[in-house]
């Protein structure tokens, strides 16, 4: 349901892993199925929800989210590790989904993306017949 292989995701991983930037905008995930619907979430902890935006194009499903931190001259910053600007992931998606019917919600700091199985794609059982009624129609 979910294209594995995103050998983009894979080099910027091995990217942040040489440099030690661990602090560049990435966005992790847990993807599963359970019956009839597929499941995404993503950790945007910190991001108004008004910043997310989920489009849809073909297979191809695009998150992007931005988190400010908005200091004025005054502010005296001691630490700052947590990433902020823009974020940006992309998701391939099998043919079996429903893209129509995608839900989504934020809560936490977890985007939860709910897509339905197409009806065409969900598992259905055959009944078997004598060879004669199955030829006859």
């Amino acid at each position: 349901m979910l294209m594995r292989f995103d050998p983009f995701a894979d080099f910027d991983r091995l990217t942040r892993q040489i440099s030690g930037n661990q602090r560049a905008n990435y966005m992790p995930a847990d993807a599963y199925r359970i019956g009839d619907r597929f499941y995404i979430h993503v950790d945007l902890p910190g991001v108004d929800p008004d910043t997310i935006d989920v489009e849809i194009e073909k297979n191809s499903l695009t998150i992007s989210a931005e988190r400010r931190w908005d200091r004025d001259e005054e502010t005296q910053v001691l630490l700052n590790e947590r990433p902020s600007g823009s974020f940006s992931r992309q998701f391939y998606l099998g043919e079996g989904l429903d893209i129509e019917n995608i839900e989504a919600g934020y809560d936490h700091g977890v985007l939860t993306l709910a897509i339905p199985v197409a009806e065409a794609a969900k598992a259905r059982k055959i009944s078997v017949g004598t060879t004669h009624e199955a030829l006859a129609g």
